[in-house]
């Protein structure tokens, strides 16, 4: 027993004397030789609990970065969304060239032109039908009437142009003249994209095929 502790409970009084004397008298706890040993042996060793549990976090590791792994592929390799394709513009072709009957036709124009002049798989006559048109409606000072028509125009012809229809170079220099001379900038292809889009999200629904394939082609150019 501690002799501090000890010395505190006889100088209490007499009555723990006795309390004190008991608790001297009491078996002191003590440990057989070798009790430590004896535990640890009944306790699976490094051949056992240990290595089972090494055994498990290295397979726990081994799992998480497999599936980390396989997480990174998948959005590496995740295919891209196709956008679901859009019927061809030939069909809404009308005799004249034009390919609505509404009266946004002339501005449809101008996206139907572009659409087939960027789609390798368009029919050429169609093309050409449709530019034929477009140029048919240009006036005697290269433009088509106002600022945002003759811009969308000469941007569809540039289109044309590109894809090798070798009729709509003149007309589209002279609209560019025009553009020029009327302080107008030249639209370029992101910009006749958005007007597209616009475009169609302001059209709603329409029986108008010609006009609903126009505008949903060329907002994907």
């Amino acid at each position: 027993m501690n002799a501090d502790l000890e010395r505190d409970l006889l100088g209490a009084g007499d009555g723990l004397q006795d309390v004190v004397a008991a608790l001297r008298a009491a078996p002191q706890a003590r440990v057989p030789d070798g009790f430590a040993a004896r535990v640890m042996a009944h306790l699976p060793g490094e051949g056992g609990f240990v290595r089972a549990r090494r055994r498990s976090l290295l397979l726990l590791a081994a799992a998480a970065s497999v599936a980390a792994a396989l997480v990174f592929v998948s959005l590496v390799f995740r295919p891209v969304p196709q956008k679901p394709p859009v019927p061809g513009l030939a069909v809404c072709q009308r005799a004249d060239g034009s390919f609505s009957s509404s009266s946004a036709a002339p501005y449809v124009q101008a996206f139907a032109v572009a659409a087939l002049a960027k789609d390798p798989s368009s029919d050429r006559a169609a093309l050409d039908m449709a530019v034929d048109t477009l140029v048919r409606t240009q006036d005697a000072a290269g433009g088509w009437g106002n600022a945002a028509l003759s811009a969308r125009n000469v941007a569809a012809l540039g289109q044309a142009e590109a894809a090798g229809v070798a009729r709509a170079r003149v007309p589209r220099r002279r609209g560019l003249r025009y553009l020029r001379m009327n302080g107008i900038n030249e639209l370029s292809t992101a910009e006749l994209v958005r007007e597209a889009k616009d475009a169609l999200a302001r059209l709603g629904t329409s029986g108008d095929a010609g006009l609903v394939r126009s505008t949903a082609l060329a907002a994907r150019l």
